[in-house]
């Protein structure tokens, strides 16, 4: 989850209070928020990826006050406000990066705090929820330095004043020698031959999605910002600009509309329009465990940022513009939960007149983990969720076509299912570098893979061994060892797992059916994890009924 550093006292200036204090901590725990390190001057709150619009100190203090009913600005609106520019957008960027829109602030007022907050939560925003800038980039310009006809298009090459630079560069030189070019380059994809960028009748202002011009580079003296945000989704773009109009009203700003000007079609943004999802009261008191009524069910929707309204048994929540998280009515209900407080909600016993006992595949898993444990390996608890650089690149695979991978994931650190326990014992491992030699852990449990075009899940035991004089003989003997215990036979042949040695490394067979590997880990594996000494592993996927490979319910 991002973790953002905000000026200690431009936040309490904005939220009117101070944050050394119980009560902020204690209310940022029941926003589901929590304090990640503080300084004299800073403070670094863990924000959940499902909330970008707190991202920036502004939009924090926003949610912080309507959480405590210091506020009740529950709309943002700017459908009377007509566009005062327009923006043509060529056909040559269909291909590369499609949509934009935009919009004015003016009249702001900034100072050292204000400014760096603003420009570091766009970073921190462009970098988690648009995906290093491949599915949102935000530009922001001084205004008062555009002029004449804006034109959003793709060139073949173009040249301008980068940034933080006095000497003018073509686009193909930003890209290869400026850091926010080598930094982001990905983002235009690697068969890119056409270069987006937004000009003006002066030359271009920014090299989309990559870097501004030095022309119209924004100082704590600017008072007129013009601010572009481009990407692959229409929706997402557009829902980022209404966030961004957000702040700046919060800020004191006038924000303006921009007209959009497409091939066969316009569209003025920030479009702001209002959203309502109506939620019955017998729904809300049935999530929540509890009969509230009506008033304190459109209660907690205020403090949650909502704007309410009963409609006969219903309660019409209003969506804010700027929040891009919530698509229906379990969002605007995990919210009500949050309003009313996961520690209100009391336990309830299970009824039952059944006797209880372990299933097999709980009392398979007990021998298991006390066969291992007796070993004298660590048992680890690792997540479900992974991403190609950790589940294939570190141990030198190339990404699998049979992933299963996560739609729209929140974050680049969980993209797919894991396809194998190994990586993430790697990782364990080279964490734990400071500890006495030899390391050994284990993992007991699912992994994930697609078979037949079904997501499958089995269950696999693997183990690492990481010390000066770890070898084969020592991982063949540990595999012997829990093969012998559980009554699994088998045989071995010749493999060339690319994540180990070759040479010293085979696969399992038994009964015919690949079962698993074993050998000593590549030293480019070792590096890439940073491990310093040998290391030993294997996986097996577990051939005992109970423990099958089975279809993921959907």
């Amino acid at each position: 989850m991002p973790v953002m550093t905000f000026n200690k006292g431009y936040v309490e200036r904005l939220i009117g209070s101070k944050l050394e204090s119980v009560e902020f901590e204690d209310t940022l725990w029941k926003m589901g928020f929590s304090v990640e390190g503080s300084t004299s001057d800073e403070i670094s709150i863990e924000i959940t990826p499902n909330r970008p619009d707190m991202l920036d100190a502004v939009g924090f203090a926003r949610a912080f006050r309507l959480f405590t009913g210091k506020s009740k600005q529950y709309e943002y609106s700017l459908k009377d406000r007509k566009p005062e520019l327009t923006v043509k957008v060529g056909n040559a960027v269909k291909s590369v990066r499609p949509y934009i829109a935009l919009l004015t602030a003016r009249n702001l007022s900034f100072t050292e705090e204000s400014l760096t907050n603003l420009l570091g939560a766009t970073d921190k925003f462009t970098d988690t929820y648009g995906r290093k800038r491949k599915k949102i980039a935000i530009g922001i310009h001084n205004l008062d330095s555009v002029s004449g006809s804006i034109v959003y298009d793709a060139y073949k090459e173009g040249r301008y004043v980068p940034l933080g630079s006095s000497k003018e560069s073509n686009y193909a030189e930003v890209l290869s020698s400026h850091e926010k070019g080598i930094r982001y380059s990905e983002a235009l994809g690697k068969r890119h031959n056409m270069y987006p960028a937004l000009k003006d009748g002066k030359g271009t202002l920014a090299l989309i999605p990559i870097l501004n011009s030095e022309r119209t580079k924004v100082t704590k003296a600017t008072k007129n910002l013009l601010i572009d945000i481009t990407g692959q989704s229409e929706y997402l773009v557009s829902k980022t600009a209404d966030l961004l109009a957000s702040v700046f009203m919060d800020m004191g700003a006038d924000v303006g509309r921009v007209e959009v000007a497409y091939t066969g079609s316009r569209l003025v943004t920030p479009v702001m329009q209002s959203r309502y999802i109506a939620i019955g009261t017998k729904r809300i008191e049935s999530e929540l465990g509890a009969t509230v009524g009506a008033n304190a069910a459109m209660a907690m929707g205020n403090r949650m940022g909502y704007s309410t309204e009963l409609s006969g048994t219903k309660v019409v929540f209003g969506v804010p513009s700027y929040r891009v998280d919530i698509i229906n009515e379990q969002d605007v209900l995990e919210d009500l939960l949050i309003a009313y407080g996961y520690d209100n909600i009391a336990p309830l016993p299970v009824p039952s007149v059944a006797q209880g006992s372990a299933e097999d595949i709980v009392s398979y898993r007990t021998r298991l983990e006390d066969l291992m444990l007796g070993l004298g390996f660590n048992h680890m608890y690792n997540s479900y969720l992974s991403n190609d650089p950790v589940n294939f690149a570190m141990m030198r695979h190339k990404p699998s076509e049979y992933a299963v991978r996560i739609k729209n994931p929140k974050t680049e650190a969980a993209t797919l299912m894991r396809t194998w326990l190994l990586p993430s014992l790697m990782r364990n491992v080279g964490m734990s570098l400071n500890e006495r030699m030899p390391l050994n852990v284990f993992e007991l449990d699912m992994a994930f893979n697609v078979e037949d075009g079904k997501p499958m899940e089995s269950y696999h035991l693997a183990a690492v061994s990481c010390s000066p004089k770890a070898n084969f003989n020592d991982i063949k003997a540990m595999v012997d060892a829990v093969c012998s215990s559980i009554g699994i036979a088998y045989h071995v042949e010749r493999s060339e797992n690319p994540s180990f040695i070759e040479g010293r490394c085979v696969r399992m067979i038994s009964n015919g059916i690949d079962m698993g590997v074993f050998g000593e880990m590549h030293p480019e594996v070792l590096s890439n994890f940073k491990i310093e000494e040998p290391a030993i592993g294997f996986e097996i996927t577990l051939p005992i009924p109970a423990m099958k490979r089975r279809e993921i319910e959907q």
